[in-house]
């Protein structure tokens, strides 16, 4: 990396026309919520910090008004604090300040991150509707970033940037780069290490999120974490309204040619029994040639997605059942690195992914943000747990929110849900309550339950 210096110093004339908000993420030292927000509106004067119970309030932050939040999902002392969109300098000032609080009041773990949002004042030339999205991921060196913060590789909250994949259907040989950029699949959720999604807006509303720095005691790096925001506004600034370069396209022409081949890889599935010998595929636990070989061109896409979203997959069965349409997945060890929807996991040790509409049975999964899931037989640590049915299982250190749990939680917060009758909460795991949290979320009185709920403990706000 290189030091602060005269990169970033002749460049001054681009930073001063940026505007940056900053969120933080970190744990309370041995102080209240309250204690935290009294002590930050000291250290932060004029800045005024509002303290809400709930969790992104609908209270818009400023320059003037900054705001400080529970965030549970990092466990039960954990805050976040969001300022207004700034100008440069008075941005840069606060960074180092609230950095600086930190290091005193404060402490940060692997799950926690601060983030950059980026845009331009209306006096710039530049425009983040004109944003040259794929330029900009081909100029960002993760490769230094991750030197840098290395627990931040792999994060499931801030995904690398650089898979981009090519529609299946397009042949790239000798076609112009303009139409080749608009046929890749490109970054399109919040958990990317540079958030896309707000970018197509009124110029008011318009930012770049950058997720990529964290991880623990990031708060003693000051000079690092100015760095990396100099380089990424001027990174922006550099990428809009202009065309690519020689260098540019010799990159993308590199990575299209890996990832060409491999996408080419799937298409038959002689192909596939070369790439991949250790998978056994499976159609109905039949694992005749003939019939695999009839139902491929049918799974082949599905097959594909799941292989490019997880890292080194081998050693495993992977079986399509006709009745349902869908894919399971046996005895594989899977570190995801992109989004994963509608599996079977069968007796599988998973980590680091985002995984939504699935079924586990018998697995372990770990630093995983799970969504809309069913859950038998397993084990899940220090992971997110949103809106499934779990049963039979073991939590530890998760955050379990709008589901139903007839499973053993250890550890964690457990927001809201319901309780099945086999249902064991441990003394250590936090419930959210009216009483000892900052959500207004409260048990729900017995006399109200229906003889059909009996068993059944149901929170609501």
């Amino acid at each position: 990396m290189k030091k602060y210096s005269e990169k970033f110093i002749n460049n001054s004339n681009i930073l001063k026309q940026s505007i940056v908000g900053l969120e933080f993420e970190f744990f309370m030292k041995d102080l209240s919520f309250y204690k935290t927000l009294e002590l930050l509106n000291q250290y932060l004067n004029p800045i005024k910090v509002h303290g809400f119970r709930e969790y992104h309030p609908k209270f818009t932050p400023d320059k003037e008004n900054f705001i400080l939040t529970p965030d549970l999902s990092g466990g039960a002392n954990m805050a976040e604090l969001i300022t207004g969109p700034m100008n440069y300098y008075d941005a840069k000032f606060y960074l180092i300040k609230i950095l600086k609080f930190m290091q005193e009041y404060g402490y940060t773990t692997d799950k926690s991150s601060i983030h950059y949002n980026v845009s331009f004042t209306d006096e710039s030339d530049k425009n983040l509707n004109d944003l040259n999205i794929l330029k900009l991921i081909l100029t960002t060196d993760e490769d230094e970033i991750y030197r840098v913060y290395p627990s931040r590789k792999g994060n499931v909250y801030a995904k690398s940037i650089k898979k981009m994949i090519p529609y299946k259907e397009y042949d790239f040989n000798n076609i112009p780069i303009d139409i080749i950029k608009n046929n890749l699949r490109l970054p399109n959720d919040k958990y990317f290490g540079i958030n896309f999604l707000h970018i197509n807006k009124d110029k008011e509303g318009q930012r770049l999120e950058f997720r990529y720095i964290g991880g623990k005691d990031y708060e003693n790096n000051i000079g690092q974490i100015v760095y990396f925001l100099d380089k990424f506004i001027i990174d922006v600034y550099n990428s809009i309204d202009t065309s690519f370069s020689r260098e540019d396209v010799d990159k993308l022409e590199e990575y299209l040619d890996k990832n060409i081949n491999a996408l080419k890889t799937f298409s038959k599935y002689d192909n596939f029994i070369v790439e991949f010998p250790t998978i056994s595929l499976q159609i109905d636990q039949n694992a005749g040639y003939d019939v695999i070989n009839a139902y491929y061109p049918k799974i082949y896409q599905k097959l594909f997605n799941l292989i490019d979203s997880t890292q080194d997959i081998s050693n495993c069965i992977i079986n399509y059942v006709t009745a349902f349409q869908r894919m399971e997945v046996i005895d594989a060890r899977v570190k995801s690195n992109f989004n994963i929807k509608d599996f079977d996991f069968i007796n599988c040790t998973l980590s680091d992914g985002i995984f939504e509409s699935c079924v586990f049975v018998n697995s372990e999964i770990r630093n995983s943000q799970i969504i809309k899931s069913k859950i038998h037989g397993s084990n899940i640590l220090s992971s997110k747990v949103l809106n499934c049915n779990v049963e039979a299982t073991n939590l530890k250190d998760c955050f379990f929110m709008n589901g139903y749990l007839n499973a053993d939680m250890e550890g964690g917060i457990f927001r809201s849900g319901k309780l099945g009758p086999y249902a064991s909460i441990s003394s250590t795991t936090k419930i959210v309550s009216e009483t000892d949290n900052f959500f207004d979320t409260r048990f729900e009185d017995d006399d109200y339950q229906s003889k059909k709920d009996k068993g059944i403990m149901k929170f609501k706000k």
